[in-house]
């Protein structure tokens, strides 16, 4: 059985292995070969096309920062490209596990391929950072090239949706300011949107879901697109900024909630130079914390013991957005529909691929090639 295992091992690492070695197993050892080198989930990955349209989509995004940037009135700050430098260490971390999980294929000791495994699950972890950082820095700057435009705020018409939908927005942040327990944990729960952005993607590396974590990076990639687009269409200050509410029904939140973005959204509308040195989030409608929401509680579908906790999280993040957020009920509305959008939009994309190669066809291909004995 030993020396089995072991013909089949050499026979897979070296496809040309001597057509007399008649107890080569070809399933064999493509199933070693997928255990080995991760290869599992592997191939589909690299059919499937969402990391090409991934790069497409940062790509696209780039190239409409520097073709809008010339004419706005935004200048750049120097400390944002040092923002954007902060994404090569991950980056090199990506190079270097890489070299090291091709160094490892001709190393063999006892645990190589475990911690080829391991290597190539903090890879992904890597890529995917590096991809969503460079995703939140180009697409807040189209946020600020946006917000800068003389167009009226449609507030009015925001306020006008949620009166149709029976919702008080006053209403309901002064039941919430009656209850300091509830606000506390309502800030918690908004206030993990950047812990969830770190802590969920390393979940699906470390537990090996690639196909799931590339789409991960697909739905924030597309929904923060559409957030631009809508925002651009829709633009609007917030409901603190229509509504002034008075501080006595404001008293168990936190100081300056959902009024930070205030000072330099009416700049920017001025139409004058703006240098953005200290960025802020100024999107009103749609709620992309609503949107991010969605996209954290379906990315952990189905898996044990994590599902229910993210889901549980995040109706409670998407409860905060309104007394933390400053967003009406229609801008949560519409922030899910981004996220629905986006997840049928990437669902689509994976389906449309180049068939799959089946271990037949492997098979099929190892067998028909020209064997010369081994050195």
């Amino acid at each position: 059985m030993l020396r089995r295992m072991e013909r089949e091992r050499r026979a897979f690492l070296h496809p040309s292995l001597s057509a007399a070695d008649s107890a080569f197993d070809p399933m064999a050892a493509i199933s070693i070969g997928r255990r080995a080198y991760g290869w599992t989930g592997m191939a589909k990955s690299e059919k499937n096309g969402l990391v090409a349209f991934i790069s497409a989509l940062l790509a696209g995004a780039v190239v409409t920062n520097l073709i809008w940037l010339p004419f706005s009135t935004v200048n750049l700050n120097k400390s944002i490209w040092f923002d954007v430098a902060m994404t090569m260490p991950m980056a090199l971390l990506w190079v270097l596990l890489g070299a090291m999980r091709l160094q490892l294929r001709k190393t063999p000791f006892r645990h190589r391929d475990m911690v080829s495994e391991f290597a190539g699950r903090i890879q992904a972890l890597a890529m995917a950072l590096t991809a969503m950082t460079l995703f939140s820095l180009v697409l807040l700057l189209v946020t600020y090239l946006a917000t800068a435009t003389s167009r009226p705020l449609l507030d009015s018409y925001l306020a006008a949706g949620d009166a149709g939908l029976g919702f008080d927005w006053v209403s309901y942040v002064r039941l919430l300011n009656d209850y300091p327990s509830i606000d506390h944990v309502l800030s918690i729960a908004y206030n993990s949107l950047s812990v969830q952005l770190l802590l969920l993607p390393a979940i699906l590396a470390l537990t090996a879901r690639s196909d799931r974590l590339e789409e991960f990076v697909a739905h924030y990639g597309v929904a923060g697109c559409l957030m631009c687009l809508v925002t651009m269409a829709v633009p609007a200050a917030g409901a603190f900024e229509f509504y002034h509410p008075s501080p006595e029904i404001l008293s168990s939140f936190g100081p300056g909630a959902s009024t930070r973005h205030l000072e330099q959204l009416h700049a920017l509308r001025t139409l004058k130079p703006f240098l953005l040195e200290h960025p802020e989030g100024l999107v009103s409608f749609p709620s992309f914390h609503s949107t991010l929401a969605a996209i954290f509680a379906y990315s952990m579908r189905g898996i044990r013991y994590i599902s229910l906790p993210v889901c549980a999280l995040n109706a409670m993040l998407i409860l905060a957005t309104f007394p933390e957020g400053g967003h009406y009920l229609v801008d949560v509305l519409a922030g899910l529909a981004v996220a629905a959008v986006a997840i049928q939009f990437v669902r689509w994309i994976a389906q449309v691929r180049p068939p799959l190669q089946s271990d037949s066809e492997v098979v099929q291909r190892l067998s028909s090639r020209q064997q010369v004995p081994l050195s």
